[in-house]
């Protein structure tokens, strides 16, 4: 073999050899940003999402941030419990017919279960219309009988149909009283529950579902889990988050 043929064959090796770590890099290497009006915290846009209409149950965005009052920032995203030294608070915005949440929200779950140092707090964020807010309410009164979460899980993984019937049918499946239920989805504490859930996300700045508060890193659209992982790795390893 002659000696150029060997020069060639050897920089073609060279650079198969060089790819993967350029490829991981591009993975591994997040491009934040200032989440502006919000010290302490960035922001991280990554993937797709499942973006609605402006107008939500008759509030526009102006309407929605002038008028609802949030409070702590910290407070809204985390609860009381806050940011625990040995927790790390992942907040989870989310729309029951986005397509993309339904693929990312059981991932972010089952990353949550393997690691007993995060702490998942859910937000209603329906953007994409009437049958999302309907959804959102639904499972905000299930809270006021302790069913939220499994209520919230089964309203993911199937729509639920409209009327009494459907609704009495999924009180039944988990032992909830569907008269309850129903008075309280129609009450205006959960309206205006949901009121402060729109205005924390416009506060943030959120465009659609799915997004996340990692700590203090707002991810927008789905993330890859090694790279949600390395996400994780990176808050926790941070000596000065914004919320304690």
């Amino acid at each position: 073999m002659r000696r150029r043929d060997l020069l060639v064959i050897g920089g073609a090796m060279a650079v198969a050899i060089s790819i993967p770590p350029i490829l991981r890099r591009r993975v591994q290497d997040f491009d934040f940003e200032p989440l502006e009006g919000l010290p302490g915290f960035r922001r991280l846009e990554l993937g797709r999402v499942s973006a609605g209409p402006v107008a939500l149950i008759g509030l526009d965005s102006d309407a929605v941030s002038a008028q609802t009052d949030v409070g702590d920032t910290c407070n809204a995203l985390f609860g009381q419990a806050g940011w625990a030294p040995d927790k790390l608070p992942i907040a989870l915005f989310s729309d029951y017919f986005c397509a993309i949440c339904g693929e990312f929200e059981p991932r972010l779950h089952r990353l949550a279960h393997e690691r007993a140092e995060l702490r998942i707090i859910r937000h209603e964020l329906p953007l994409l219309g009437a049958r999302s807010v309907a959804a959102a309410k639904l499972a905000i009164a299930a809270r006021a009988q302790g069913a939220y979460e499994p209520v919230s899980r089964e309203l993911m993984q199937r729509n639920l149909r409209p009327g009494d019937s459907a609704l009495r049918q999924l009180a039944d499946r988990h032992g909830l009283d569907a008269t309850q239920l129903k008075a309280d989805r129609d009450s205006a504490e959960v309206a205006a529950e949901l009121d402060r859930e729109l205005a924390l996300g416009r506060r943030l700045g959120i465009p659609g579902t799915p997004a996340l508060i990692v700590g203090r890193t707002l991810v927008i659209g789905s993330m890859a889990d090694r790279d949600l992982v390395r996400l994780i790795d990176l808050e926790i390893s941070d000596s000065d988050p914004p919320c304690r």
